[in-house]
Order: C-alpha cells, then sequence, then structure tokens
C-alpha cells in the first residue's frame, strides 16, 4: 500500500475491460486445521492432479526478552481424491517463532517447496524446505539472511529439481541502490547470478517463473516508490535480455505487487498494481515474442491488493485479489477469455466478512480452485472454492 495521503480517490471507470459471467463454485472442505487463525496460505496444483496447501498460523504468545510476541506455526497439507493428509509435521526449524513471508512452488514433478521467514530479535532470516522422499528435507543450515530486513523480504520463489530457484533483493550501500539476482544452491553456498536491475536504482518486488529448460524469466519495480516502473527480463543462457520497456499504463508512477507467470510458449504474462486517481488498480499485460500487449484495461474497480496469478490451460491469465468495500476485504476472481475480462465475482462465504491472502492455481483438469483466509468470530479461517471456468 502506498502512502496514505494517496489512497483517497475515484477509479475512473471508462475503458473498463470487464465481461460478465457467473460460476456455480464449489466449497472444498479446508484440511483438518486447529483452530488457531490463519495469516498467510499459498495453494498449488500438482501435475498428478493433487493440490498442496501451505499455510500459516498463529500459535501463542511468548516473550523474547525484550518483549512479547506471537509464535507462528508452518504446516503443509495434499488434497488427493477427496482427502487432506498433513505432508510432516510443523516446518519451522525452531519453536516458539515469529514467521512470515510464505513462498510455496512445485517443480516440474510437482515436489513442494517452501520458504519463509523465522524471525527472532534482531535477526530476520528465510528458511527453506522441499518434500522428498516422503519426508522434508533439513536445510536449515542454508538459511539466508541479511543485516536488512529489505534484503530478507524482496523475493521470489521457483522450484526445479527439488530445489529452490531464487529472485533475490540486495541492498547497496556505497553508492546507494540495489541488487536483484537469480540464487540457487550449488552444494556448499548459494550462488548468485548477475544482476538483472540497474544497481543504481531502487528495485524491489521480483517476479520469478523458470521455462521447461530452467531458464529464468523475471520482473521487478525499478525506481522510487511514488515513480517506478515495471520491467521484464529473460536469461538467454549467457545474459539478461530485456523484454520491451516498462508495462505500465503510465510511466514513473507508484506500482506494486509484481505478478509472473509463462505460457506454454514460454511466453510471459505479467500483473501489478497501479495508481489510478490514488487507488491501487489491477493490470495485466502479455508478451507476445515483441512487444508487450494490455489485457484489456482495469481488471479491478475497487481499491485492489494481494493479487495472485496463475494461467488456464490455454495460457489466459486467471487473477484472485482482494478489493476493499467499506473498510471490509472482499476476495475476488476473473478470467481473460482472449477478448475481455470474465468477472467471476465476489468469493467470500460471507460478504459482511474481511477476507485476505487469496492464493488460485488451475488444476490438471482445468478446474480453477482458489484458497484464501476468511474472519470467522475474530478468527481467520481456511476457505476454498473449485470451479469450472
Amino acid at each position: 500500500m502506498r502512502p496514505a495521503h494517496l489512497i483517497p480517490g475515484l477509479l475512473a471507470l471508462l475503458g473498463l475491460a470487464h465481461a460478465g459471467g457467473s460460476s456455480s463454485p464449489t466449497a472444498l472442505a479446508p484440511p483438518p486445521l486447529a483452530a488457531r487463525p490463519v495469516r498467510e496460505l499459498q495453494l498449488a496444483a500438482a501435475p498428478d492432479g493433487s493440490l498442496v496447501l501451505a499455510v500459516i498460523a498463529d500459535e501463542g504468545r511468548y516473550s523474547s526478552g525484550r518483549g512479547t510476541f506471537t509464535g507462528r506455526l508452518l504446516t503443509a497439507w495434499r488434497l488427493t481424491n477427496g482427502t487432506w493428509r498433513q505432508l510432516g509435521r510443523v516446518l519451522n526449524y525452531r519453536q516458539p517463532r515469529p514467521l512470515a513471508d510464505l513462498n510455496l512452488a512445485l517443480d516440474e514433478r510437482g515436489t513442494p517447496v517452501l520458504a519463509w521467514n523465522e524471525n527472532y530479535g534482531d535477526n530476520n532470516v528465510v528458511e527453506f524446505r522441499a518434500w522428498k522422499g516422503g519426508a522434508w528435507t533439513d536445510w536449515g543450515t542454508r538459511y539466508l539472511g541479511e543485516d536488512v530486513t529489505y534484503a530478507a523480504r524482496t523475493r521470489a520463489l521457483a522450484a526445479r529439481g527439488g530445489e529452490p530457484v531464487l529472485a533475490w533483493g540486495e541492498t547497496l550501500r556505497d553508492p546507494p541502490g540495489s541488487r536483484l539476482t537469480v540464487r540457487r544452491w550449488n552444494g556448499q553456498s548459494w550462488g548468485r547470478g548477475p544482476a538483472f536491475n540497474d544497481l543504481r536504482a531502487f528495485s524491489r518486488a521480483p517476479a520469478l517463473a523458470l521455462d521447461p529448460a530452467g531458464r529464468p524469466t523475471v520482473a521487478w519495480l525499478q525506481g522510487e516508490v511514488l515513480a517506478s516502473n515495471v520491467l521484464a527480463a529473460r536469461w538467454n543462457g549467457a545474459a539478461w535480455e530485456p523484454l520491451g520497456g516498462p508495462l505500465g499504463r503510465r510511466p514513473n508512477t507508484y506500482v506494486a505487487s509484481t505478478r509472473l507467470a509463462l505460457d506454454t510458449q514460454a511466453r510471459p504474462i505479467v500483473a501489478w498494481l497501479e495508481d489510478v486517481n490514488g487507488q491501487d488498480t489491477l493490470f495485466a499485460s502479455r508478451w507476445t515474442g515483441a512487444r508487450w500487449v494490455p489485457l484489456g484495461g482495469a481488471v479491478s474497480s475497487g481499491l485492489a491488493s494481494s493479487p495472485s496469478l496463475t494461467l488456464d490451460r490455454g495460457g489466459n491469465a486467471v487473477l484472485a485479489w482482494v478489493e476493499e468495500r467499506g473498510g471490509v476485504g472482499q476476495v475476488r476472481l476473473a478470467r481473460w477469455n482472449g477478448s475481455a475480462w470474465r468477472d467471476f465475482g465476489v468469493f467470500n462465504a460471507d460478504a459482511r466478512r474481511d477476507a485476505r491472502s487469496p492464493s488460485v492455481t488451475v488444476e490438471t483438469s482445468g478446474r480453477i480452485v482458489l484458497a484464501w483466509r476468511e474472519d470467522v468470530d475474530g478468527v481467520y479461517r481456511v476457505e476454498l472454492r473449485r470451479l469450472t471456468p
């Protein structure tokens, strides 16, 4: 979210590319989580038809010696033939710990790989695990940490061969700037490739996807907070190759929340939030191989946040996001049908209750599955819906 003084304002409704449409989503029972507040979740569809859900939930209040904090637990679950099964037990390496910034990625075979932040006192580290051979890896020694919070939080996760692949951000101090790189574990340490951003500019919010050969494509934000651009590049095997120029509908403005997915021809679709008359508005564009083509106009009509992007079997974008209505978050879903956005409307189980953290995926059958967390009597709980587009 941008500074508060920019939030007020109205979205100009002219030029919206929404097309009407409705569906009858089917409710899926969530996994048997303990009755604790859910803080974050991530959902992914595996090639074998199963679903993988990772969840961070509150566990209790504790003292660090400097003050109190909320301990949280990370768990992962797989849905196969209508039954949820927990993958292992609690995944954070240390308990109690504050946890945040959950990432879930599946490799080409559907192996789940997780990354998250564990924090205690002044230490903010990124931890990793992968589900291999029926158990979670013990990668506690692989943690990544920096002495500034920005470096530990500006990242994206993909997976290849059961291993994490990171787009990673670091702050540069002399001269000031930032560095975004793709990092892989080389067996002993985290290797770092060439930077894909302008080192002199403030760069952040990378998004990452891998083509079938494991070559990365990235998108990110570059520039000062209120005068930034969305940029994209791909690794051609020897160097970073820029993909056109800025993607934003207006250059040098407030942008946020970059999302990226590759179609079957490894062409990227990018989604992001952009300021429109003081309101965060969701947009998307597709790379044709030669230029960026906007996917219609604004996807959202209200103040938008927390976008989640996936592609259907035809390579069309499917977006979920939150819109604010009277202080209540409404989870919405839309699909690009080739010429316009089909808006599936609000998915809250109860439109009066606050809903957050949407995560959308597409099963091998082509069905869309949407997960989010919703406030039920003061406790956020997991909701899941499945629909056929």
